[in-house]
């Protein structure tokens, strides 16, 4: 069973509640250098100063993680951050127009998750994507330091009973503790839900249900570290999440689009074309189409195609077989475990190992795909269709996990509107 828990936020002065798009940020993991150094100028109190290592954290001297936790412990101190007075959990609703372009509402909330702690429990929380060392020590050393979950994890869950989604619908039938819209035109809205009935039914609701990591898998396995290591801490076996059920009309997943980095010596466009025709099926895209037209081309094309945008001569439709053979490392067969094996591995020969070095860039943006790829900066991109959640939820059922970065759900989980210290 799922065991999700209320728990007394340290949240944002309500003095804060007007300027709350000014202190709160993406997750770390989404955010370049550039954006990093505005959101620090944007307000003195940005929760980026806790969430973002600096050089310091680079160099693994260890100076960044204490003095993040230096630097919470004074914003507690000095009353910018306080601690709700009751255990509580906490709606959230995203309200946003898609990179579809469909307007859209996504509303969950914010609680614990109970870490599982045996083999038989780990079957409850579903990661479906792999992972890479050096985030996962990072965000382990920054729970250790500052003992708190500074940003939630994403999950997903079938809300099986229904009454989740109940208990959310009344919860926000009342104004939010407050409202902002970011820099993309999100607006985020919380509540909190401190009534020990209606938190009750919202604790026992996910009592019968599994959940999948939508987003935060480092940040996830990092807490598991940390709950390893110190066993005799209570509050290290929980984690800061965000729950939203798979029945929520707003509910959006979309792909994340591979580049390939220019480097010397990776042979020409039309020797890469020359390669991908020799193994698999390929049309030509008029050199005229954008983005737009290319990914269309690819929805309309179905499972196992892949638009390929080259510097010069036309864009390609790559169409990669589902053999017995290509079914990649964790056998799946869903897109980008066969663009990896079939396409980037097999075919051009770039391991998965190089891919994870650096080899591979990523973007959720078809439009910054072109513009990289045209202006040299990029060898290729590969645009991707979307997977579908129902087949990413039944690889993670059956323990397989997808290379990193197969899904982008969107919209993200913004950090800095509860924090759970421990």
């Amino acid at each position: 069973m799922a065991c999700v828990v209320p728990f007394r936020a340290l949240r944002y002065h309500s003095r804060y509640s007007a300027d709350m798009s000014c202190v709160t940020s993406p997750p770390y993991d989404v955010i370049s250098e550039t954006a990093r150094a505005g959101y620090e100028a944007r307000h003195a109190r940005n929760v980026i100063r806790l969430i973002l290592p600096g050089e310091a954290g680079r160099i693994e001297d260890g100076s960044f993680y204490s003095g993040a936790a230096a630097l919470l412990r004074k914003w507690r101190e000095d009353g910018t951050l306080e601690r709700d007075p009751a255990v509580s959990f906490y709606p959230y609703r995203q309200s946003f127009r898609g990179p579809d372009g469909e307007n859209a509402m996504r509303l969950g909330f914010l609680g614990a998750l109970a870490l599982p702690a045996a083999k038989s429990e780990e079957r409850i929380v579903l990661p479906h994507e792999r992972t890479l060392d050096a985030p996962r020590r990072d965000r382990t050393r920054l729970i250790e330091a500052c003992r708190a979950n500074l940003s939630p994890i994403f999950l997903l869950h079938p809300d099986s009973t229904g009454e989740a989604g109940r208990v959310l619908a009344a919860s926000v039938a009342v104004p939010p503790l407050f409202a902002f819209q970011d820099d993309a035109g999100i607006t985020h809205e919380m509540w909190r839900i401190d009534d020990p009935g209606a938190v009750d039914r919202l604790h026992k609701a996910l009592l019968p249900d599994w959940t999948l990591i939508a987003d935060g898998h480092h940040r996830y396995e990092a807490a598991m570290a940390v709950r390893n290591e110190h066993p005799q801490e209570e509050g290290a076996g929980y984690v800061l999440a965000f729950f939203c059920s798979l029945q929520d009309r707003g509910f959006r997943v979309f792909p994340i689009h591979r580049l390939l980095r220019a480097a010397p010596g990776t042979g020409t466009s039309r020797e890469l074309a020359d390669a991908l025709r020799r193994r698999h099926l390929v049309s030509e895209i008029p050199h005229e189409s954008g983005p737009e037209e290319v990914l269309s081309r690819v929805r309309g094309a179905g499972e196992g195609s892949v638009g390929v945008v080259l510097p010069d001569g036309p864009s390609l439709l790559l169409h990669v077989g589902r053999t017995a053979g290509d079914q990649g490392e964790s056998g799946s067969g869903l897109d980008t475990e066969l663009l990896q094996h079939a396409v980037f591995t097999e075919t051009l020969g770039i391991s998965a190992e190089a891919v994870s070095g650096g080899a591979v860039a990523y973007t959720s943006d078809a439009g910054e795909a072109f513009r990289r790829v045209r202006s040299g900066e990029s060898r290729a991109a590969f645009l991707l269709n979307p997977l579908p959640i129902e087949s990413v939820v039944r690889a993670a059922q059956k323990g397989l996990r997808l290379p990193q970065k197969s899904t982008y759900f969107y919209p993200k989980v913004f950090t800095g509107l509860v924090i759970r210290p421990f």
